[in-house]
């Protein structure tokens, strides 16, 4: 919640700055008012992640070997509902405490991370406070967020630049006509995370059951459109 907290704040400041010329922001912003839908349903899911993606709509997408696979459900912005069971893929090397260990290649699939924006954001802002946290940035904005940072208290500061410094070190791709906006990732050892805006709702889908990336980026996105329809 803290660093949803940073990056609205960061992204607030730039986009006070019109960063973008204006012809372009009111294009953004029309578009954000024709497509935006409230999903104020999403509230009702904090504490049941496994209603907003039950095992049955997880297995309807996949196929889980649910006598094998375990079950990890938490509640809460940081909670979670996965499931990981043994795939035919070799384990990959990982250096933990300075140790290599061999880590089993899991399949992983799951819905993470479901937290809200201050209602304070009027609702066609989220989509342009969301996609700061995921876009390429220009240089502009990137000028822009260094000298908002420097205005603010040093532990914020100091977490803001450790933030955007990992931020840099990431590639997400946009994934068109899903909720509000959404923004998709791949990583050969860890799989896919497909983060979702709906509304003032965002939630985060991962999943791994390839080495391919698209295979797994077209499943999430079905997994997404699941949690998505509670609210239709």
């Amino acid at each position: 919640m803290k660093k949803m907290a940073l990056i609205t704040g960061i992204a607030l400041g730039v986009l006070s700055c019109g960063s973008s010329d204006k012809k372009s922001s009111e294009n953004v912003v029309e578009s954000s008012k024709k497509t935006i839908q409230s999903y104020d349903c999403l509230y009702d899911f904090e504490s049941n992640y496994n209603l907003l993606l039950t095992k049955e709509e997880m297995n309807a997408v996949y196929p889980i070997d649910f006598d094998q696979a375990k079950e990890d459900l938490r509640s809460g912005s940081y909670g979670m509902y996965t499931y990981t069971w043994e795939s035919d893929r070799p384990s990959f090397p990982m250096e933990i405490s300075g140790m290599t260990m061999e880590i089993p290649d899991q399949n992983t699939m799951g819905i993470k991370m479901l937290s809200f924006m201050s209602k304070e954001i009027d609702l066609e802002s989220t989509v342009d406070v969301f996609d700061m946290g995921y876009k390429q940035l220009s240089d502009e904005e990137l000028k822009q967020i260094d000298a908002n940072l420097e205005k603010q208290a040093e532990e914020v500061k100091a977490t803001g630049k450790d933030l955007m410094a990992v931020r840099a070190k990431s590639s997400w791709e946009a994934v068109p006509n899903l909720g509000s906006s959404a923004w998709y990732k791949w990583n050969e050892q860890y799989g896919g995370e497909l983060v979702v805006l709906a509304g003032r709702a965002s939630f985060t889908i991962i999943i791994k059951i390839s080495q391919d990336a698209e295979e797994n980026k077209q499943l999430a996105v079905k997994l997404a459109e699941k949690a998505l329809a509670k609210c239709n």
